[in-house]
């Protein structure tokens, strides 16, 4: 499976120069022609970390409560960077889903989770979350993402 460069990618979403979450989720919002909504799930989660769930109408990525603001935004932009790639996504095994979370997305049409390390598609969009962290962190920011350690 070949995919594509991922600081190109990150270039041609962001541009130059540093950007915000809110940017990148208004720019893969025109790609993808739906709202994406990150939500905040407090249900149970058992291993995973984050998923996506396509709806006919949205885009709902669900991050779970968590006290470090760098895991959060590094789990959203994993997500964001499946929504960034699907075209080039291939199936993945679906994980066991908590009963809160199969009611949750009933209607989905398509689902992804960190549920597969070692696939292609899961270390990209991985290299993606740290691109996408060191972008859109400021230049001045004395708060060091854990991630880039």
């Amino acid at each position: 499976m070949a995919l594509p460069p991922v600081q190109e990618k990150v270039r041609e979403l962001c541009g130059v120069g540093t950007t915000s979450m809110e940017e990148v989720v208004e720019r893969l919002t025109v790609l993808c022609e739906k709202p994406i909504n990150l939500i905040e799930y407090k249900e149970s989660w058992g291993a995973l970390t984050a998923f996506k769930a396509e709806f006919e109408d949205r885009i709902n990525v669900y991050f779970p409560p968590q006290n470090s603001l760098q895991y959060k935004l590094h789990c959203i932009y994993h997500e964001l960077g499946h929504i960034y790639l699907e075209s080039f996504q291939t199936p993945l095994a679906l994980p066991s889903l908590s009963e809160e979370m199969l009611r949750e997305t009933a209607d989905a049409i398509n689902i992804s989770c960190r549920a597969v390390p070692n696939h292609p598609v899961e270390r990209w969009v991985e290299d993606f979350a740290f691109e996408m962290s060191k972008k859109t962190r400021g230049n001045s920011s004395s708060d060091p993402d854990p991630f880039l350690c």
